[in-house]
């Protein structure tokens, strides 16, 4: 056995399925599944019940216990030794959703490797909910998410406050509502998003932030809405406001950098309020000099991003 059949391990685990471990992990299911077999007879225990979803015997379970305290520990010692060297070599896992991947973190990723050159960075993109549970589950180092609620064993730290702002085609407004437009911009700033419910909708997931408040909002309605679209990626339903398709609550960060300059002439970006925003932050566990620094890297380049500080 081995670290690297540990891992695939892990990850088949986390995943409940050989054919998603397996393209997170990019080797073949066929590798996967020979690993799996090879540490099972070695064991002489069966970890996995081969059936759809993957479950994961009472030996899987003790062997899982086991391989975080061996991966924790074989991180630990990599870091040290890389500290007493005085070498800054080693990886970084980092977590973020799909759009703060490209928005966010790809800048921060950019300066941190011209000022460290030999740490590799490994992105893994899920939403909010899973990032935080790769995170407690050891599979991350640090993840950049909203955070909601404190976790155990998480420490945090802000990096910048986002918006939300219910996007529309400015002609589409203007047809939906001829006489009462400002008062609906205004309602809408003081966080009453009843009127909102006369406009279609279009919505991201619901386990993103932008999809929660989405529902969070409707709830608030006197009565359902139109919904026209749900989609995994927001940027998906951004293009079709842009076509007047519909609106769509969304943070301003995301809006300013996924619509075209054209785009963004033809929609309205409707405030939603106090109510609207929320702090995003970095979230770890453990502290060590490669993890101190990418923190520190990430707060400096998004106070030119974002104007904060």
């Amino acid at each position: 056995m081995n670290l690297q059949s540990m891992d695939y391990i892990v990850t088949t685990a986390n995943e409940r399925s050989i054919s998603r471990a397996a393209e997170i992990l990019h080797v073949t299911q066929q590798t996967l599944s020979a690993h799996i077999s090879a540490v099972e007879r070695e064991l002489g225990c069966q970890l996995f019940v081969r059936h759809i979803p993957l479950e994961i015997t009472y030996a899987g379970e003790e062997f899982l216990k086991y391989a975080e305290s061996i991966r924790h520990q074989v991180r630990e010692m990599r870091r040290t030794f890389g500290e007493i060297a005085g070498e800054e070599k080693g990886q970084l896992k980092i977590g973020v959703t799909g759009n703060r991947g490209r928005i966010v973190l790809m800048p921060i990723v950019a300066r941190y490797l011209k000022e460290h050159p030999q740490i590799e960075i490994r992105v893994l993109e899920d939403a909010n909910e899973g990032l935080i549970r790769r995170l407690s589950r050891g599979e991350l180092e640090v993840c950049i998410s909203d955070l909601e609620a404190v976790q155990p064993g998480i420490r945090q730290a802000d990096l910048y406050r986002e918006r939300m702002v219910f996007v529309v085609q400015r002609e589409l407004f203007r047809q939906l509502y001829p006489e009462n437009s400002k008062q609906v911009i205004r309602a809408a700033g003081k966080g009453d998003y009843r009127p909102l419910q006369d406009c279609p909708l279009l919505l991201g997931r619901e386990k993103d932030i932008a999809g929660k408040f989405s529902h969070r909002a409707m709830a608030s309605f006197d009565r359902p809405p139109v919904i026209r679209v749900e989609a995994e990626n927001i940027a998906f339903a951004l293009e079709l406001c842009a076509h007047g398709l519909g609106g769509c609550f969304c943070p301003e960060i995301i809006v300013r950098n996924t619509l075209t300059a054209e785009q963004m002439e033809e929609v309205l970006l409707i405030p939603l309020g106090k109510q609207g925003e929320y702090p995003i932050r970095i979230g770890w566990r453990e502290e060590g000099r490669i993890i101190a620094s990418f923190i520190e890297t990430a707060q400096e380049q998004v106070k030119g991003m974002t104007g904060a500080g």
